[in-house]
């Protein structure tokens, strides 16, 4: 039976001009994880909501079996052009970062060193050696944004090829906020999971009055939507627990440095005014950017709070109906509401758009996202 479900699927997927070859892989790795988790879910239905005996299952253990398993899914599932493209351009972003910090080091270091060194004094670095090494580490920054500017591109591109509605300003927001990881993980998720339902819907149909076929089909449907809302419920917890007290305490810090920062400016002496106004300025971007930092996140959550109650509905109504099945025509009629479901749901998986005062407001965001980023996995 797996045999023919694997047969059937991977010759419509390699008939398919877009992805073919990737959703073929992906099948082929996510189609044995699935037929476990399947398995466990015949088993849910016949064992207690819970059992004071650790070695026998229970619904909870089950669950947890079940929730590792499509753990393993979301990791295939995310594999698209898009997240080869993101992760292309945050290797980039990550070089980049090193050669500000090196030169940084390198300037430190310039203020110190000799012009000239004896010849086999070869440990040292004269000020022109160090101009040297600065410069190709500036150049190969600038080489870095370069490609990632064309990198870009390339993602939005592949964005509108699946259907998204998104601009370059979207998908720029995108590439450096602290979520872009994510955001790319959701929508490559989320279109393949639509590939995949749509044809274990046609599997399912065709299955016609082959009941145990067409609940296996089902039963990864199922899955498929309970794929979806552990992605989502993930999602809400980084930034509700992680990002959103990160930014809260940014905001806390840095109003606590302007209260510092003003009470310097009325007691010190005049000719340091300037230095500490300038300051003060740079501490207020610093707050008006978290602040624009965190509604940004909050819709990126509100929407995804949607999508996920949206999925939650068909998923509970998918579940009771796998565990009481009696006929495949059922079961068809539910999958094709499902889809319809995933169809509606599209444009919510697009990320917000952020408009930026200014290019000053805009390298503070991508600071900002250093902050938050900092030890989140």
């Amino acid at each position: 039976m797996y045999r023919i479900l694997v047969v059937l699927l991977l010759t419509v997927f390699c008939a398919a001009p877009a992805y073919a070859t990737s959703l073929e892989d992906i099948w082929g790795d996510v189609h044995p994880l699935l037929s476990k988790a399947v398995a466990e879910l015949d088993l849910r239905g016949n064992v207690p909501d819970s059992t004071w005996n650790p070695l026998k299952p229970d619904k909870n253990s089950v669950d947890s079996k079940i929730n590792d398993l499509l753990d393993e899914c979301i990791e295939i599932l995310g594999i698209s052009n898009m997240s080869v493209t993101k992760k292309a351009i945050q290797k980039l972003q990550a070089d980049s970062k090193v050669c500000r910090e090196k030169v940084a080091e390198l300037k430190t270091e310039r203020l110190a060193a000799p012009k000239k060194v004896k010849k086999w004094e070869v440990w040292k670095n004269t000020v022109e050696s160090i101009d040297e090494d600065i410069k190709k580490l500036e150049i190969r920054e600038e080489d870095n944004g370069n490609r990632v500017d064309v990198l870009v591109d390339e993602l939005l591109a592949e964005m509108k090829k699946i259907g998204m509605k998104v601009d370059r300003e979207q998908v720029e927001t995108l590439v450096y906020s602290v979520t872009g990881n994510d955001d790319v993980e959701l929508v490559s998720v989320f279109n393949n999971v639509k590939l995949i339902t749509t044809e274990l819907q046609r599997l399912t149909s065709e299955a016609n009055e082959n009941i145990e076929m067409a609940k296996r089909y089902y039963g990864m449907h199922t899955l498929l939507l309970r794929i979806l809302i552990n992605l989502y419920q993930h999602y809400e917890h980084k930034i509700n627990d992680v990002y959103m007290v990160r930014i809260k305490d940014i905001i806390t810090k840095e109003n606590e440095l302007i209260e510092k920062t003003k009470t310097k400016i009325a007691e010190e002496p005049a000719k340091y005014t300037v230095i500490y106004k300038t300051n003060l300025i740079a501490q207020g971007l610093t707050i008006r950017t978290a602040r624009m930092y965190s509604d940004y996140l909050e819709k990126n959550r509100d929407r995804i709070v949607r999508a996920r109650q949206g999925v939650e509905d068909e998923y509970d109504v998918a579940l009771n109906t796998y565990e009481t099945v009696q006929g495949a025509h059922s079961l068809i009629s539910l999958m094709r509401n499902a889809n319809a479901m995933l169809e509606r749901m599209s444009e919510l998986q697009t990320p917000e758009l952020i408009v930026f005062q200014n290019i000053e407001m805009k390298n503070e965001f991508r600071k900002l996202t250093g902050k938050l980023t900092a030890d989140t996995d």
